[in-house]
This record gives structure tokens, sequence and C-alpha cells, in this order.
């Protein structure tokens, strides 16, 4: 078993910025994305973290699948909505810019919302709505893929045997008063598909009823599996309401944003921007009966001033009020308490931030090509 090691956040945020940098992706792009990473780390996201800096990020860099000096194009705007382009740049930066916008045309108008096309892999998604709650807002973000037919891999539909979405996550985050913050953050499948390839890197099984294999059967081989299945699983275990949930995403990220769209009138415009780097991706337009593809990923951002509604002291002390009404209630033996979403997160984040990040030994490894590729200091170490 490889030695997990340590670094602390704060170095880990330098260090992966630097990286970022070393690529071209502007200074200010490259803190916010590996603020993004390590935000992820910090909150035992560890799926979302540095894992995929060299893997996904760097390396599709590298390969021009996306654009470090992408510039953001607002498509159309309204006091309280837009629709923009991220032209195939960073998505973790990108990302950040469109909940600023949300955000500031919150505070300006009471709500705010960004559709976004053209863009790439989001990372956390909790870390964007979390944004929105450092100002009394409710935070809402999500990133979809609507498929072609033939996708190799991705969600299947409810009765469906061909992949469709892909895990299309969302999030919602509240703000509280003395209470650590309410942040859902989830896939609409069982399990993101990061959580499948960490269990391979680890050279573990999977649990029986993740997904399917290419025969369309259960199987516990992360190496095998091909089909995620719908939140939920099969019709009678209620995947309809994961595959519904799932879809309405690619519809708020997608279809709003005009990312789903006609590729012939896409191939009449010699400027349109070549983006690629999700892992659910197909280039080919014939393959699907209407015509119409994604080409890339999309995501959606929403804020919402609490205002709007009653003075933001009072719901963040209702909502401190439920928490503990939470709390209260009886757990099962063996658990600490009946928990909200995001509380294990914040603990984890409190907990990482005094000892260090825990990193693996693959990903160390990764961590220390990229070190010496780019001659940057990295300081990982054992956990006194």
């Amino acid at each position: 078993m490889t030695e997990t090691l340590f670094i602390q956040a704060d170095l880990l945020r330098t260090f992966s910025s630097k990286v970022f940098q070393r690529l071209g992706v502007p200074r200010d792009q490259a803190e916010d994305a590996a603020d993004v990473l390590v935000w992820a780390n910090l909150h035992g996201i560890d799926t979302h973290g540095v894992r995929n800096l060299k893997q996904y990020y760097v390396a599709q860099l590298e390969e021009s699948l996306i654009r470090p000096d992408a510039k953001i194009e607002i498509e159309h705007e309204t006091p309280i909505s837009a629709r923009v382009n991220a032209g195939g740049g960073l998505g973790l930066a990108a990302a950040c810019w469109g909940m600023r916008r949300a955000i500031a045309k919150a505070q300006e108008s009471g709500s705010g919302f960004v559709s976004m096309n053209t863009s790439n892999h989001l990372g956390a998604a909790g870390y964007f709505s979390r944004m929105a709650v450092e100002h009394d807002m409710i935070g809402v973000s999500m990133t979809g893929y609507f498929l072609p037919q033939d996708a190799e891999r991705g969600l299947l539909p409810t009765f469906g045997i061909t992949p469709m979405l892909s895990t299309n996550p969302l999030s919602v985050s509240f703000p509280t008063e003395e209470e650590p913050p309410f942040l859902l953050d989830m896939a609409t499948s069982i399990v993101p598909y990061n959580r499948i390839q960490m269990m391979r890197e680890a050279g573990k099984p999977i649990p029986l009823g993740w997904g399917l294999d290419q025969n369309h059967q259960p199987t516990t081989d992360p190496d095998a599996l091909y089909y995620l299945l719908p939140l939920g699983g099969p019709r009678e275990l209620g995947g309809h309401k994961g595959y519904g949930l799932a879809l309405m995403v690619g519809i708020f990220c997608a279809v709003l944003s005009g990312g789903w769209f006609d590729p012939a009138a896409m191939m009449k415009d010699e400027s349109s921007p070549e983006a690629h780097g999700h892992f659910f991706q197909s280039d080919d337009p014939s393959k699907t009966d209407t015509g119409y593809v994604q080409r890339a990923a999309a995501h959606f951002f929403g804020a919402i001033r609490l205002d709007l509604f009653r003075s933001a002291q009072d719901f963040k002390r209702g909502l401190d009020a439920m928490i503990r009404t939470i709390h209260s209630f009886p757990a099962e033996p063996g658990k600490e308490g009946v928990l909200y979403p995001g509380e294990i997160e914040y603990d984890t984040s409190q907990r990482r931030q005094r000892e260090g990040i825990p990193i693996p030994g693959p990903i160390a490894a990764d961590l220390r090509a990229l070190s010496k590729k780019y001659a940057l200091s990295l300081a990982l170490g054992s956990r006194s």
C-alpha cells in the first residue's frame, strides 16, 4: 500500500495556480481554478480535487482541447439574466466568472441567473453555489450534458439501453448565522464517474448497483462499468426521478444556454470555438437523428437575495433553528447523529485546514511529475 502524504491548503493552492499559469492561463483565472480544486479537497470531495489537475486539466490544456486564453462572450443579457459563451476555456475559471455575474445581478435586482455554453469540466458544483452564501443569498449551480445517441459511456435514461446524459450534478446553498451553511451538492446519477475512477485507482471493487457493464449486467468491476444508473437505480426503486432530475439539469444548462444546437449553423461560422475536453464528448453531428448536438459542457448559475422574502437575519436564524431541530432527532445505533447537507464537508474542511490535505500515493506522483516538468516547488510530507 502506498503512503498517503499531506500538504497545507495554501501551498497546494499556490502550486496548482502556478501549474495553470505555466500552461498560459492568466493569473486571475489560474488562481480561481486552483481555489476550486483545493476547496474540493479541503471539504473531502477528493473526486473533484487535485487528482484531476494532471489527468484532466493539464492534459487537455497541453492538447489544446481547453483554450488557456479563452474570452467569455456575453451573447444576451438583461438586468437579471445573461447567456454567455465561455469560448472553450477552463471551466473552473469560467464558472467563477459566471457565478460572480449572477451575484452582481442579484445585488442590483434581487436575483441573477447566468446560463453558459461552450465551457469545460466544472469541478465541484458546491463551490459555486456556496459563493452566494457569503452575500446572504441562495446559490444555485448546475452543469450538464445531453449526449449524442451512441455515446460510449454515460447515464442511462429510465427504460433506455443507450446513454443519454452525463451525471449532471446540481448544487443549492443556503446561508446560516451560527451553524455551517446548508450545501447540497449531488450528482443525478447514483454516483459520479470520478468516484468510479477513484475506486479503479485504489484497486477496489465498486458496490453492486452503481452501474452496468457493456452487456447491461450489474458489475462490481470499475474497469467493466460503462453505464451509470440514475439516482434511485431501476424504475421500481425510483430511478425515473433521478433521470428526471438529470434531464432537468440538462435543460437548464444546455438548452437554456444554446449549448444544445444545430451543428449545421455552427459549421457556417468559422470562428466558432472548438471546445472539447469532457469525457462524455462526441464530435460527430451525424450521430443524432435530429441533427442537434451538444459540443461542450454547459452550466447554469443562480443567486437569489434572501431579503426578497424576509430579512436575511431572520432567515438565517430560522435555518439555524431548523438545523438544531434536525440534530435533536435520535440517530440509529453506531451513528453520531442526524446530519444535514454540507455538515460533514464543513467538519472535514476544519480538520484538513489544521492537519493538511491528504494526497494518496498515485496523486502525489502526478503532482511530483508536474513539479519537475514545470520547475515548481512542492511541499509534500508526512503528517506530524
